[in-house]
């Protein structure tokens, strides 16, 4: 799947196009993968602005997309990786691509964990919401937790490892069935009125996946040094530029509550990913922590399905079975 066309504004699927290339032949330090499952975030959306301001991953048009997936090595030509693993990591979007070793991570087959878990729980998606919880907000037992876009893939994983921490927490989530599933499934409460009516005492740590109005409406809700974790700003990743965005009016606050303020992407602790796997596998095998599926079928989908992404339109972590 190639870049077609830079992306700004309103997300349109054409901007990636279907390509047939040659299976490519790895060179020294390189491994071939054949992609089983893909990754659809909302960083994929981000990327395709080929914005070297707004994203770390250099696109350009004619550029194969990337993103994370998981595969199995057909062929290696690098130190630690052997046909037959399971991988997972950064790779292009294609039926075969190729992956260098400090962008992939080769995991042992367990019948207990399905494929699918290392696009959400063993991934950069379960790693964020451990590495936003613990090693950027700190969290403690005591703390009232709130979570935008609480029913996503992230946001969900998030509710559930606060709670099992002992934490009250309270989710935001468009839409009548992702709060059902919120309260009826995870366990939270959710947000239906004002934040300071339901939070009397201020919110103790905020994570964030949606910027905008809602995280103007926390930073005027904060108790005394609150902390708050920046995922992601999905209100603003489909404006039409910078000017259109939404500007923070209760950011003073910051000061006034001696609050903290901070963002980060799971690949700066690249380093520490296997202690936060370690940390995260035993809430997933005795079930405090589940993730919920939605595959779409065919690589072909892929363009359409961040739409599907964009619109709230999945029900778990999205994917596309290639």
């Amino acid at each position: 799947m190639g870049v077609a066309e830079r992306s700004t504004g309103a997300y349109d699927p054409g901007c990636l196009r279907w390509e047939e290339r040659d299976v490519p032949e790895p060179a020294d330090g390189q491994v071939l993968v054949r992609t089983t499952l893909l990754s659809i975030d909302p960083t994929s959306r981000n990327w395709l602005k080929l914005d070297p301001d707004t994203t770390y991953i250099p696109l350009a048009v004619g550029d194969v997309m990337i993103g994370v997936a998981v595969g199995e090595v057909v062929e290696s030509r690098a130190e630690g990786f052997a046909p037959g693993d399971l991988v997972s990591g950064l790779w292009g979007w294609g039926e075969y691509a190729l992956a260098s070793p400090q962008f992939i991570q080769r995991h042992e087959r367990d019948d207990r964990i399905p494929e699918e878990a290392y696009l959400s729980v063993f991934s950069h998606v379960g790693r964020a919401a451990a590495i936003d919880l613990l090693e950027i907000g700190k969290l403690r037992p005591t703390d009232t937790v709130v979570v935008s876009a609480a029913a996503g893939a992230t946001g969900s994983l998030v509710v559930q490892i606060a709670k099992a921490k002992g934490c009250r927490v309270i989710g935001i989530a468009g839409g009548e069935r992702k709060c059902r599933f919120l309260v009826e499934e995870l366990g939270a409460e959710v947000i239906g009125e004002a934040i300071a009516e339901k939070c009397p005492e201020g919110v103790d740590l905020f994570f964030d996946n949606v910027g905008g109005p809602v995280l103007d409406a926390v930073l005027a809700n904060m108790a005394w040094n609150c902390r708050i974790v920046v995922c992601g700003a999905m209100s603003q990743y489909d404006l039409p530029g910078p000017e259109d965005a939404y500007g923070c009016t209760n950011l003073p606050l910051l000061l006034y509550k001696c609050a903290r303020m901070e963002g980060f992407v799971a690949a700066a602790y690249a380093e520490r990913y296997q202690e936060f796997d370690d940390l995260l596998r035993p809430l997933y095998l005795d079930g405090s922590l589940t993730a919920r599926s939605h595959i779409v079928e065919g690589l072909v989908h892929a363009p359409e399905s961040i739409s599907l992404l964009l619109e709230g339109g999945n029900d778990g972590k999205l994917m596309v079975r290639v």
